[in-house]
């Protein structure tokens, strides 16, 4: 059945396509262009997608001593990871339970002793037990043990804190085992790394929905065109774009030394791998000094996302060169790509596309971009 928020004017929206989203991606044809535009779809993502994945909070390095905290919004929740006293962490809904007052401010610190609330002033545990509320002992029957902080699911997987506010969820470890396995043995140095502040640390804002970033990111159909320089870089005829169960992987381990991106030294790490994590997590190494990026494609509304990610090296030292192509070229290439797209999805001369997409499934088609819309779909129409 449908959840009863949605209603049957909703459901009409998740109806048969005109054109068929199917298991092969030669034959298929995209999403519709309401699942782009629709408010109600969006809304039904949050509870269907977003509240029921495992969401990226932080590398581990955010999280070295007692107190250290991390705080993220997956749409309209709040959740902060900590590192209690006990030294295991926990992730809790950021709210007090008092009155709703968010409880720490975005980003990342340390408490050094408990978290109080801005407003009243309650106060918690770092494990999330209620420590104190201001006359409380006037109220009759009250129990501290009754307002403790909700706790949400956590995960450390390849290094990061990873929440899922789904208690019944599937965890991380099982369902994308063979991801951490990947990624391992293609970034050797994961162990090493230290976050250093380059290139994607903070936040990109696109004016775009987060299905758009996501459809340009697992692709590289257009890179020939639209990315020249990154063309140059890699070479496309070896480029490798694989699927597996909720993650795909872009892999490129020809390149070259001489391009117009930037300047490579041939005894660095000379391999390009980039992995999504479904729904929008992503872990990106360009070829160069050994760094990694991690980083999360969060909706902020119907038509916004924010591009959020830290990048870690082993060096300590940002690569200024390859540092400056992507944030002053390739980024604002896409930037630019995807609010088009967003815009060109309102046109009533447009509805669905054919998926280009080859048998040979060569990192230039877009089967990797069908198998994040079969994802969709599948999370979508579910019970419906």
């Amino acid at each position: 059945m449908l959840d009863e928020n949605i209603g049957r004017d909703e459901s009409l929206l998740l109806q048969p396509f005109q054109k068929p989203l199917t298991a092969n991606a030669e034959e298929s044809f995209t999403l519709p262009s309401k699942f782009y535009t629709s408010p109600k779809i969006y809304e039904l993502e949050k509870e269907r997608i977003f509240y029921k994945t495992w969401q990226w909070v932080g590398h581990l390095s955010s999280f070295k001593r007692t107190g250290d905290y991390a705080t993220v919004r997956i749409c309209d929740q709040n959740v902060f990871v900590i590192r209690g006293r006990d030294g295991k962490l926990r992730g809790f809904y950021n709210v007090c339970q008092h009155r709703a007052h968010e409880l720490l401010p975005d980003g990342t610190g340390n408490i050094s002793s408990v978290i109080v609330c801005p407003y009243h002033a309650w106060s918690f545990e770092t494990d999330g037990r209620l420590r104190g509320a201001p006359r409380s002992s006037g109220r009759v029957g009250f129990r501290k043990d009754d307002y403790s902080l909700r706790e949400v699911r956590t995960e450390v997987f390849l290094d990061c804190a990873f929440v899922n506010l789904d208690p019944e969820a599937e965890s991380l470890s099982t369902c994308a085992g063979d991801l951490e396995d990947d990624v391992r043995k293609r970034v050797p140095f994961l162990e090493n790394v230290a976050p250093t502040g380059a290139y994607g640390d903070g936040q990109i804002k696109i004016n775009a929905g987060w299905k758009v970033v996501v459809d340009n990111y697992v692709e590289c159909y257009h890179c020939d065109h639209a990315h020249p320089a990154f063309a140059d870089i890699m070479c496309m005829d070896s480029y490798r774009h694989d699927t597996f169960g909720l993650w795909a992987r872009q892999l490129c381990e020809d390149i070259r030394l001489e391009n117009s991106a930037y300047a490579l030294d041939p005894g660095k790490h000379c391999v390009s791998s980039f992995w999504f994590l479904w729904p929008n997590t992503t872990f990106n190494v360009l070829p160069g000094p050994e760094e990694i990026n991690i980083s999360s494609i969060r909706p902020t509304g119907l038509d916004t996302t924010s591009f959020e990610g830290v990048s870690f090296t082993v060096s300590g030292e940002i690569d200024r060169a390859r540092t400056d192509y992507v944030s002053n070229v390739l980024v604002p290439e896409d930037v630019r790509l995807c609010e088009s797209v967003q815009k060109g999805l309102k046109s009533k001369g447009y509805d669905q596309g054919p998926v280009m997409a080859e048998p040979q499934r060569t990192g230039r088609g877009e089967h990797a971009l069908h198998h994040f819309h079969r994802l969709v779909q599948g999370a979508l129409l579910e019970d419906a």
